[in-house]
């Protein structure tokens, strides 16, 4: 009897994650704190891909900055526009400034002065009221439809506190169960290994094994905090049956 129960809750329960999943990869806006976009919290350059028929925004409107200047150093496969106006774009502005980056994928171009590299590095100029910041960004091309349309750089205070009982993943014990709960949504065709869901998930769980703290590793890595306790429960109620008995 107990095991019915238990069986029939863990089918209850992978359609409980279905939408947390689906509101995973629906996810249209992509966070980045200010710290890794200008490189001093993080070693990784933040990594733009643009698809066909899709543009990329980044917007500086919740971190309160203005942008000044900005450089695309390989424009053969890329445009650039602003919601304002900026002299690199070599315009005469009456008042310069923006507060949004808008890139677009174009036919390639071949220019004699430049290497033929589907890769550039977007560099902006931005200031606000702790100061001028350099921002960084890795643009490339991707031929799969886009996960987001607009990141958005924010401040450590614009963070929302996450409700959620597991603030901190404390122990080792912790991290299986979000490996094992990964395996059986995996095993039930709810993610994919060659999603990009995956490889955020699995990023998330290297972050955090190197010591990040469970909600900034979840940030830097693209999955919300929802996700990350569904699969921790979901991996615990998977190992009070062990085997294949779980799914009889």
């Amino acid at each position: 009897m107990n095991r019915f129960i238990l069986v029939s809750y863990f089918t209850f329960f992978l359609f409980d994650l279905s939408p947390v999943i689906a509101s995973e990869i629906k996810q249209s806006v992509k966070q980045i704190l200010q710290g890794v976009a200008t490189g001093h919290n993080s070693q990784n350059i933040p990594k733009i891909e643009l698809s066909p028929g899709y543009g990329v925004n980044i917007s500086f409107i919740k971190s309160d900055e203005i942008v000044e200047k900005v450089w695309l150093d390989n424009p053969t496969f890329a445009s650039l526009d602003v919601d304002g106006c900026l002299s690199t774009e070599g315009k005469e502005c009456d008042k310069e400034g923006a507060t949004v980056i808008h890139l677009r994928r174009i036919t390639p171009l071949k220019v004699p002065q430049l290497p033929n590299s589907n890769t550039s590095l977007l560099t902006v100029v931005a200031e606000g009221k702790s100061g001028r910041k350099v921002y960084l960004f890795e643009v490339g091309i991707e031929g799969k439809t886009p996960t987001y349309h607009t990141i958005e750089i924010i401040t450590e205070s614009k963070i929302a506190p996450e409700n959620t009982q597991f603030y901190n993943i404390k122990n080792i014990n912790e991290l299986r169960q979000i490996s094992q709960g990964l395996k059986i949504v995996n095993t039930r065709g709810l993610i994919s290994r060659e999603s990009r869901l995956w490889s955020r998930i699995a990023n998330f769980l290297i972050e955090v094994r190197m010591g990040e703290p469970v909600n900034t590793a979840a940030r830097k890595s693209g999955i919300s905090m929802q996700l990350v306790n569904r699969l921790i429960e979901l991996g615990n109620l998977g190992g009070r049956k062990q085997g294949e008995s779980i799914y009889q």
